[in-house]
């Protein structure tokens, strides 16, 4: 792209992040004269973690260090099996894989980490350290950590994204790979305006380019958005996001600082999600399966049927009445997808050569 096309691309980004700031701001507007009595800016301190946080029942916790950050992980089932390494999205942490990690850890080593920037990984400054190429190594670097050279690897949302890209760079280190609501393209920004009906989807993309305003959003009336994120218009007695687990996202988003590293992952990587062509592997031999909640609230699940035109060994589901954080909105059904999956191709079991100590 020439300097002309750059600075088209760039008006016309910034132009839309305005507009749906104004959107935003003036949707605040309107909750705080409807609530004046409210205090939209307050969030309340919370010392303590929700005891689901610290439930053996999902495993232990640890920490591994790569280069240049630490990780922070919780692994449950027998370290002599084939590794399952899961990838969050935003905003997320080990504990959206909480329903998986209890399923799969009967028959694999289930790690879950926080990435960088996340929960209780480090959270390095300046937005060098959430470009694509850092997170994608991370993910190499933690599976030799983990001291394997292969895993299952499980990725969600913008954890997709980088999974997409580890898929095209490292299919080597790959038993297989599950893809969950994150789509495969060569440009973002030509996903993001393929059509009307995603490019409305995709405003807070375009949103998270501005400084500061996002993470003030966010955080407005003591993080109610993440109930609205996970929750839907699913109403509270049928949804199985707990007031439990809202309080766990609560607690880890609402520390001091809490959303800027992860917003930063979108304000380094801007719309360019994918590698160069020039590092692309193009025949992948590894078995992938990608699936879409049907009513996810950010993409379009068109992007299911294009991955597959260009994707060889990739199979793709649409879970029905499910939304965008599918694993966590309907995880018996994501659960039995994967099983079904897997039940086609027994990895074959590793000896661990370095396995990180838990701290």
């Amino acid at each position: 792209m020439g300097i002309i096309g750059t600075i088209v691309v760039t008006l016309f980004v910034y132009s839309v992040a305005l507009f749906a700031a104004a959107v935003a701001v003036a949707r605040l507007c309107l909750s705080i004269a409807l609530h004046p009595t409210r205090m939209f800016w307050r969030v309340r301190h919370r010392e303590t973690a929700p005891e689901c946080l610290t439930d053996p029942a999902y495993g232990v916790h640890g920490y591994v260090p790569i280069e240049g950050v630490k990780i922070h992980y919780v692994e449950k089932g027998d370290r002599s099996k084939p590794l399952m390494l899961f990838i969050h999205g935003f905003p997320e942490f080990w504990y959206s894989w909480r329903h998986q990690i209890k399923e799969f850890s009967k028959d694999y080593w289930t790690v879950a980490v926080d990435m960088r920037g996340y929960g209780d990984s480090d959270k390095p400054s300046g937005l060098e350290n959430y470009r694509m190429s850092a997170l994608v190594n991370d993910i190499k670097e933690i599976i030799e950590a983990l001291g394997h050279e292969k895993c299952v690897l499980v990725a969600h949302d913008y954890g997709g994204a980088i999974a997409w890209n580890f898929v095209m760079t490292h299919p080597e280190m790959l038993e297989s790979y599950i893809i969950l609501d994150a789509p495969y393209s060569p440009s973002n920004l030509k996903i993001m305006t393929s059509n009307l009906y995603q490019f409305l989807k995709s405003w807070d993309v375009f949103f998270f380019q501005l400084p500061y305003l996002p993470e003030f959003m966010f955080r407005a009336y003591d993080l109610v958005r993440l109930k609205h994120l996970f929750r839907g218009s699913t109403p509270k007695s049928l949804s199985p996001v707990t007031e439990e687990d809202l309080k766990a996202y609560k607690y880890t988003f609402g520390k001091s600082g809490a959303f800027t590293p992860p917003i930063n992952y979108f304000r380094a990587n801007g719309f360019s999600l994918s590698p160069p062509k020039s590092k692309l592997k193009k025949d992948i031999e590894a078995p992938g399966l990608y699936m879409f909640g049907e009513h996810d609230g950010h993409y379009v699940y068109d992007h299911l049927w294009t991955a597959q035109n260009y994707i060889k060994n990739l199979k793709v589901k649409m879970v029905k009445g499910a939304n965008h954080y599918v694993q966590q909105d309907d995880p018996e059904k994501v659960n039995s997808l994967i099983k079904d999956f897997l039940k086609q191709k027994k990895p074959k079991v590793e000896t661990p050569v370095v396995v990180a100590a838990a701290s």
